[in-house]
């Protein structure tokens, strides 16, 4: 568990999704299960909302973080470059329980904002950067794309439980896609 208060507030809010649903998430209870008080979480968060959009932009964040060591750990050649480490960043599997229970926040987090659409903001954000750097990669845009939205994909069936694949095709297909950024 992260050690700050805000992050503190932000692992309780991901845990009540997790365990109760995104019904249950609210700043009292978000506050309890920090064992805070419920001005100790409004100091950091004036509404569900924001506590919601602080849950985005953290899972945001480590994803961008997960880019950058993927990136920097590439050793093929400069084309391509961002492209696989997208690829690897969304296929990989959570492998610590901090990195399942973050996989499952998300997937919660997403539920939520169906009903709160501009929340996504930062999602959304997201994306854009990433597809601008797809087209700018040095290799072509449309396998760059297909690359992208197949890993988008493999991401989601797995954190909706939409068919996902077993583990020998899902490498295969990762494998695969990932030969498209070479």
């Amino acid at each position: 568990m992260a050690t700050g208060t805000r992050d503190r507030i932000l692992d309780a809010a991901e845990s009540i999704v997790i365990r109760d649903g995104v019904a249950r998430l609210t700043l009292e209870a978000a506050a309890a299960e920090a064992g805070l008080s419920k001005g100790g979480v409004l100091y950091h968060f004036h509404t569900r909302d924001s506590l919601v959009s602080a849950m985005v932009e953290r899972m945001v964040a480590g994803f961008d973080a997960e880019l950058d060591t993927e990136a920097g750990a590439d050793d093929g050649p400069p084309a391509g470059r961002y492209t696989r480490a997208y690829i690897r960043a969304s296929v990989r599997r959570a492998s610590t329980p901090e990195e399942i229970r973050r996989e499952r926040a998300g997937a919660a987090v997403l539920a939520a904002m169906a009903c709160e659409p501009q929340l996504l903001k930062p999602m959304r954000e997201s994306f854009d950067r990433s597809q601008a750097q797809f087209l700018d990669d040095g290799i072509d845009p449309v396998a760059a794309t297909v690359a992208r939205l197949v890993s988008d994909g493999l991401w989601l069936v797995e954190l909706f439980g939409f068919a996902p694949l077993d583990e020998p095709l899902r490498t295969k297909v990762a494998a695969f896609v990932e030969e498209l950024a070479r």
